[in-house]
């Protein structure tokens, strides 16, 4: 369950920051997790794609590493998209 919010935490900051920076469509996302997590890429993924099958899609990919932080702990490393000109 600690994970669905973490998920969701995930995807509000990923949509604020693409809205700062004009990305409308994400191609690779690099985040760390905390180590008690169990989210994987794939799973991250299938969440993203659900809530905005436009900027997340088959051709995203998504890299998940699992660090020592606090539980519930998130860092988007960086993001690469295309973004709206």
């Amino acid at each position: 369950m600690h994970d669905t919010h973490l998920i969701e935490k995930i995807y509000q900051s990923i949509i604020t920051i693409c809205k700062q920076n004009g990305i409308v469509k994400i191609n690779e996302i690099n985040i760390e997790v905390d180590e008690g997590s169990h989210i994987e890429g794939p799973h991250l993924l299938s969440h993203l794609r659900d809530r905005d099958s436009v900027m997340f899609g088959e051709w995203t990919v998504i890299n998940v590493e699992h660090k020592p932080y606090e539980k519930l702990t998130a860092i988007i490393k960086n993001i690469d998209g295309e973004v709206f000109e």
